[in-house]
């Protein structure tokens, strides 16, 4: 519904009558703002990712394969959400939000790389996620254009 009410008070409303959850309670549920909102919707892409992808279906490819499949599934659950995507990315641009937006776009780089099957603990561990962030980011942003 941020497609069409932005990420709003009223999207909340709206997917709540569409759902049958009662309106307080979703509102109350993402009482902290947009971020809130586009937060719980990027962990359900995470979520759906590692439920149509576990690590051992990738683990018969080849690394930079795993990762091309996790990014493709990433860009095919968002497709026809376009606009939503760039509002989204409009607001997790603002300043008071970047600190929110880094620590959600580290735990789907997170997300990914552990489906890949990586087991880092060294500084690959961090340098790997920074690349993926910042590949998946600019890929996003292009795909949204």
């Amino acid at each position: 519904n941020a497609a069409f009410d932005g990420w709003s008070k009223q999207a909340v409303r709206t997917a709540a009558q569409e759902t049958g959850i009662d309106e307080d309670v979703a509102l109350y549920a993402f009482k902290e703002g947009q971020m809130a909102m586009i937060d719980a919707w990027i962990a359900g892409v995470d979520a759906a990712m590692a439920s149509a992808l576990p690590a051992e279906k990738l683990a018969t490819m080849k690394v930079r394969e795993r990762i091309a499949a996790l990014v493709r599934f990433r860009l095919n659950a968002v497709r026809g959400l376009e606009e939503a995507v760039r509002s989204a990315a409009a607001i997790m641009a603002m300043p008071q939000n970047v600190a929110q937006a880094l620590r959600t776009g580290w735990r789907s780089a997170d997300v990914m790389w552990r489906l890949a099957g990586d087991v880092a603990t060294d500084w690959n561990h961090y340098s790997k996620r920074t690349i993926l962030a910042g590949i998946y980011t600019a890929t996003l942003a292009v795909w949204a254009d």
